[in-house]
């Protein structure tokens, strides 16, 4: 059964997520085009996991029609390259399962302008999966122009930066590619603005070295002892599709995408969206500074919605940033470029730069993010998340509802959310921000007792 999620579709290969079900997807995108009556340009791009040059084609088989222009990606991309391609693109359609197991794969859209196709469009697809021919075009006779170029990409994250400035401070840094698709454009990156580098689990491996592709603090150990051993002013990972990425400071320490984002809004002093569940760090920047500031549900659907606002160039998740100037959804290449410009301008570390932040803005945190699995239905289990919830002792000074969780309001902008997963099945997540490490455990075990969750997620 296909069923469109947060970003598309995804499913386990060869079981949930087939020939069949790209092809039928194809169908779907066909009829779609046609309803419509206007010729449309799209890119397709896949990245390194199990099969997916093979779905790529099977999509542009099922979806070719004389009113569709096919741009095929030779190589393996990022996500956020095709999404900086569908600025200039009607559609850009990836094959990607992002971070999850090596044994997913997906399906994902970006419309015009490089945003995360919404719930209309999706609404839209799932009406006409049932509903249209399955007429086949061989892949060799569709008149598809091949690409392997991303250097209109690469340029554009290139200007963006201070080059002279990053070439003297000369950074040192270890990257982590987790065997995921953002290698080549890390190397041509590093290559232009004169980084020096070094590169691991940078090989094509559609089991991942047996990790999550995921730059996750638990999935880093072992890149963290190297930045430590190795004396390197910092290093990154990116997760298999190149949108998602996490920092590790030159003493160990782990950076996720909440810190980083109130690195990027202090340093160029802009707007900022972020989701619910991420940190309230860049929101005290904004604050401090007279910035404005929004805030959505989960999801770069809606956050790319509100970063077409003008007040707005930066938006945030606990996992990844978008750029205006490269698309309207998270992109980890471009924010790479970013962190080495404010650390070669300020000549601070990451830690360095993030500790003075907090201190600047009086907010010194704790943010713990863990995945519980629950059974039965998921509406169900949403309706009961929203229904009842948990006083914290009577601590709690407001809540704010959503379709897929809520948020727990407390004294001096500090939270706790629970949220369904949109692209995971039958998992929760508990997103906690507290002073302290402790005061989060204590949260996170009301949460647990609460809904009586049991099976956290390794």
């Amino acid at each position: 059964m296909i069923k469109f999620g947060t970003s598309g579709f995804r499913g386990i290969i060869d079981k949930t997520f087939t020939k069949e079900a790209v092809q039928k997807i194809g169908f779907a995108f066909r009829a779609f085009v046609t309803k419509r009556g206007h010729r449309v340009k799209i890119i397709v791009g896949h990245d390194n996991r199990l099969k997916g040059r093979d779905f790529a084609r099977d999509f542009c088989e099922a979806a070719y029609c004389d009113l569709i222009d096919i741009t095929f990606m030779e190589m393996s991309v990022t996500t956020p390259f095709i999404a900086f391609k569908a600025r200039t693109f009607d559609y850009g359609i990836m094959i990607t399962a992002s971070h999850n197991p090596c044994e997913y794969n997906g399906f994902a859209v970006l419309l015009h302008g490089g945003r995360d196709a919404d719930d209309g469009f999706w609404e839209q697809m799932a009406g006409l999966l049932d509903k249209t021919d399955t007429k086949i075009t061989p892949f060799k006779k569709i008149p598809v122009k091949f690409c392997d170029d991303i250097s209109d990409y690469i340029d554009t994250i290139v200007g963006m930066v201070d080059v002279k400035t990053i070439k003297s401070a000369k950074p040192k840094i270890l990257f982590d590619a987790m065997h995921g698709s953002g290698t080549q454009a890390i190397k041509q990156l590093f290559q232009k603005i004169g980084v020096q580098y070094n590169a691991i689990n940078d090989t094509v491996d559609t089991n991942f070295g047996g990790r999550i592709p995921a730059p996750y603090a638990y999935n880093l150990g072992d890149t963290a002892s190297k930045v430590v051993a190795g004396k390197y002013d910092f290093g990154f990972a990116l997760d298999g599709d190149g949108d998602r990425i996490a920092v590790i400071g030159a003493d160990g320490r782990f950076y996720d995408c909440n810190v980083i984002a109130a690195i990027l809004v202090d340093m160029r002093r802009c707007g900022l969206v972020k989701t619910f569940l991420t940190s309230n760090l860049p929101l005290k920047v904004c604050k401090k500074y007279d910035l404005p500031v929004y805030e959505t549900r989960v999801g770069f659907k809606f956050l790319g919605e509100v970063l077409q606002k003008p007040d707005v160039q930066i938006a945030a998740e606990q996992h990844g940033i978008a750029l205006k100037e490269l698309s309207l959804r998270k992109d980890a290449i471009g924010i790479v470029a970013l962190v080495i410009n404010a650390v070669a301008k300020s000549g601070k570390s990451i830690g360095e730069l993030v500790d003075e932040i907090a201190a600047r803005v009086n907010f010194r945190s704790r943010f713990m993010e863990y995945a519980y699995h629950f059974d039965g239905d998921t509406d169900t289990f949403i309706a009961g998340l929203l229904a009842k919830k948990p006083t914290f002792g009577g601590k709690v000074i407001g809540t704010d509802a959503f379709p897929d969780g809520y948020r727990a309001r407390f004294a001096n902008d500090f939270w706790a959310a629970a949220r369904v997963s949109g692209n995971e099945n039958n998992l929760v997540r508990l997103c906690v921000e507290m002073p302290t490490e402790k005061d989060c455990d204590d949260v996170i075990k009301v949460f647990e007792q609460f809904y009586k969750l049991t099976r956290r997620q390794k």
